[in-house]
């Protein structure tokens, strides 16, 4: 079956699967709105990843869309336009993931994409108590995540990112407050900073990060 759902049969599928976990209706969703994923991977043919690559991105968008579609607060007729910007979102989510001409983490770099499609950055999860619920992302990313891939530093690494983006809960401190703590110069700070995130980096870091928004 390939056939394209009307709004009503889409509302009853999603309620079968979301209230009764009805695998068949989960099935028949992504498969109706496959076509929908293809029309959006053949946009970014030939600019850096495989078909593969992309249609993998673009149905892991389309489970966590229907996975996070609220039918009981929002419109039926939003499904469509929800699910496209999950696709896209997390197609361009896999771009930035797999590009070899960046060597440094930046904190700045978007992860992931919250309810209403506005980009979520890593710094944006460092400034969340433990405690706290997020419930504005696609996922429960948490402070511990980032600690862990922190593991990877030497103790003066991790103090300098701590101090640099705020960790400690005491507010950013600049490279030259930190210079004056460590007695050396901003541009040594600067230096070490970027060897920190430069470990962070690693892929197997991004992945713990990229698997943490979840559905």
């Amino acid at each position: 079956m390939n056939k394209k759902l009307s709004l009503e049969e889409t509302k009853n599928y999603l309620i079968l699967w979301k209230e009764h976990s009805n695998k068949k209706a989960l099935e028949t969703l992504v498969i109706c709105n496959m076509p929908l994923v293809v029309f959006i991977c053949k946009r970014y043919l030939n600019k850096g990843l495989s078909y593969e690559e992309l249609e993998s991105a673009g149905l892991e968008g389309l489970l966590r869309a229907i996975n996070k579609f609220n039918y009981k607060e929002k419109e039926i007729e939003g499904f469509s336009t929800y699910i496209s910007t999950a696709i896209e979102n997390q197609i361009r989510i896999e771009f930035r993931m797999n590009n070899k001409h960046s060597n440094v983490l930046s904190l700045n770099e978007p992860i992931g994409y919250d309810n209403e499609g506005k980009e979520i950055k890593i710094e944006d999860i460092l400034y969340v108590d433990d405690e706290e619920v997020i419930d504005t992302v696609m996922s429960s990313i948490l402070k511990d995540t980032i600690n862990e891939c922190m593991n990877v530093l030497t103790r003066k690494e991790k103090t300098i990112i701590a101090l640099r983006y705020g960790l400690d809960g005491k507010g950013k401190k600049s490279l030259r407050e930190i210079g004056e703590i460590f007695n050396c110069s901003r541009t040594m700070i600067s230096k070490q900073e970027q060897k920190a995130l430069t470990k962070m980096k690693h892929p197997r870091n991004i992945k713990k990060l990229k698997d943490l928004i979840d559905s």
